[in-house]
């Protein structure tokens, strides 16, 4: 049987249709409408009219109307980098090995730095649940990362360990002739494996023939010495397993596209029956009034209606309860999404609770940013170490930690006064205090406890004080910083 480099895991299959949903509903409404029916499906009137052929065009026509009514929410996007900008509100601490310190400027061939790299980590696992990192040496022989999203890791395999050693990446796209300027679509897939200890990679290329196939390049280190590892790391919403996690934020792409379909329904309600509509009786003959002309053709003070003996005139206009029903449906629908994604950047609660117990639901409805937090700071981390031991260099001294506390940005005063008394009746040490202010926002992010001891000292300890000021009862005893 012939190789087929294009065959998908059995996995990848399952999680497809969730990814695609995510990454629409991600990418908002333009590309949500342009999906048609697969989230907006044929109201049954107009889907008996699609059936005839000789009223499709018309039926097209109400159902493209029926679509741009309809509005979209942006919640997906919304959450997504809101959770980002939750997790990197302070940015990991990055250690590396002198030889790896270029790649915190430059860690990828289009120029993200380490930074960067990792907010879009961050931000796919959020999204898909799944990212992929494979190291590289380039021509010059400086290393980089290249980041495979999702939909891109179409087949994997472990060996009898359960460790990964083969992959299949999706590199197709668009490529220039340089000769013709033009563009074109280009299939291709990089296969990465490990056979007989040797990791290898080549590339297959889809031509007019059927495929081509690249020469195996094996990776060896700078004592010309066999990479025996695959490099590729897959991150995901729980580990770094190859096998893709949960869609974090799956329940709440439904519940967008279940409002998108409500909102539309209540559009066309609105549209059909909001504007009130002029409506005369009495006429014998109602078409031969109208062709005679006694029909009024207007409204407003400009036009008089003359109607027959017994006529009347009135405004057609919706007054039930229908519409009201709808909208309740969709208030509804917002509301359980607050619940699957807004909860979990919520930071308001009972205004009588106390520390410990803000500190209990926040960790709690933290626990989905503070997994990706870890995994996505994790896979970076192994990432990195994986190029350390291709290059030569220390992997031990590569550490990726990230910021877990997603919380303690702002104390209140009830809450610094306990801190400032746990400290002044020696419960927690001077350095407890101050890290527990600074890590609540009271003290700036780059001052060190010693730094803001001398502070201290000048402007509350009377160096330059009068002698008259009362001072605290207890100074902070500078044995005590490092304690």
């Amino acid at each position: 049987m012939t190789f087929d480099i294009s065959v998908h895991h059995p996995e990848y299959d399952a999680f497809a249709p969730s990814w695609e949903l995510l990454r629409n509903a991600f990418e908002g409404e333009d590309d949500i409408k342009r999906a048609g029916q697969k989230y907006l499906p044929l109201k049954n009137g107009l889907a008996k009219l699609m059936e005839d052929g000789s009223h499709r065009a018309l039926a097209q026509a109400a159902y493209d109307a029926y679509k741009a009514r309809a509005e979209f929410p942006d919640l997906v996007a919304l959450t997504v980098r809101g959770a980002v900008g939750t997790i990197l509100d302070q940015a990991a601490e990055i250690e590396l090995p002198p030889e790896l310190e270029p790649l915190r400027e430059k860690a990828t061939r289009d120029g993200l730095t380490l930074e960067a790299l990792h907010r879009r980590i961050a931000t796919e696992v959020m999204l898909t649940g799944r990212y992929g990192l494979l190291p590289g040496i380039a021509s010059d022989g400086s290393p980089y990362l290249a980041g495979y999203i999702a939909e891109s890791i179409i087949n994997w395999d472990q060996d009898e360990e359960n460790v990964a050693d083969f992959v299949v990446l999706d590199e197709s796209g668009y490529e220039r002739d340089r000769a013709t300027n033009e563009w074109k679509a280009v299939e291709k897939y990089r296969e990465c494996f490990v056979e007989d200890g040797r990791y290898g990679a080549r590339v297959w290329t889809k031509g007019k023939e059927g495929w081509e196939v690249g020469e195996v390049v094996e990776a060896s280190d700078r004592k010309q010495r066999p990479l025996g590892f695959l490099p590729m790391v897959f991150v995901g919403s729980n580990d770094l397993t190859p096998d893709p996690d949960d869609v974090p934020l799956y329940g709440l792409a439904k519940l967008s596209v279940r409002i998108y379909q409500l909102d539309a329904d209540l559009r066309q309600t609105l549209h059909y029956t909001s504007e009130p509509t002029p409506m005369v009786s009495g006429y014998d003959d109602p078409q031969e009034a109208i062709k005679n002309g006694q029909v009024p053709q207007g409204i407003g003070g400009t036009n008089i209606w003359v109607l027959p003996k017994d006529g009347k005139g009135e405004f057609l206009e919706f007054s039930g309860a229908g519409a009201s029903a709808q909208h309740d449906e969709i208030q509804k629908a917002y509301d359980r999404a607050v619940m699957f994604g807004a909860q979990m950047l919520a930071e308001k609660g009972n205004a009588n609770e106390s520390g410990e117990a803000k500190r209990v639901r926040l960790d709690s409805q933290h626990s989905t940013l503070k997994g990706i937090a870890m995994t996505s700071a994790s896979g970076l981390e192994k990432a990195l170490r994986n190029v350390a031991i291709w290059i030569g260099a220390d992997p031990e001294k590569v550490k990726v930690t990230p910021n877990l506390d997603f919380f303690d940005h702002d104390l209140d005063a009830q809450t610094i006064t306990a801190i400032v008394s746990a400290w002044q009746s020696a419960a927690i040490s001077w350095k407890s205090a101050f890290d527990r202010l600074k890590a609540g926002g009271v003290v700036p992010e780059d001052r060190t406890a010693d730094e803001e001891l001398a502070l201290m000292d000048q402007e509350q300890f009377g160096r330059d004080a009068d002698p008259g000021d009362v001072l605290p009862d207890r100074q902070p005893d500078p044995e005590q910083i490092d304690k």
